[in-house]
């Protein structure tokens, strides 16, 4: 799916898809979202790992969403929906 000439979408299955935005702004770094079912278990094992998270965003009925990022400046942002 092209919405526009910045953005491009794949779906990869019925419930994952991969969405890719220009931006000139954060040339040379990253972002990447992932939805996961259980966002406090996943933070659980990742602060297992000794990474550091950071606060978590809620927007009440809408979404949980905490962002990490590497010594690079690349974020990993994981989001829940609502269940």
């Amino acid at each position: 799916m092209l919405p526009n000439e910045r953005e491009a979408m794949w779906q990869l299955a019925d419930t994952s898809w991969v969405y890719v935005l220009l931006d000139e702004q954060r040339a040379g770094r990253g972002l990447l979202t992932l939805l996961v079912d259980d966002l406090d278990r996943q933070l659980a094992e990742i602060s297992g790992r000794g990474i550091s998270v950071g606060p978590i965003e809620t927007a009440p009925g809408r979404y949980r969403k905490v962002v990490i990022t590497d010594p690079d400046g690349n974020r990993i942002q994981l989001g829940e929906a609502p269940g």
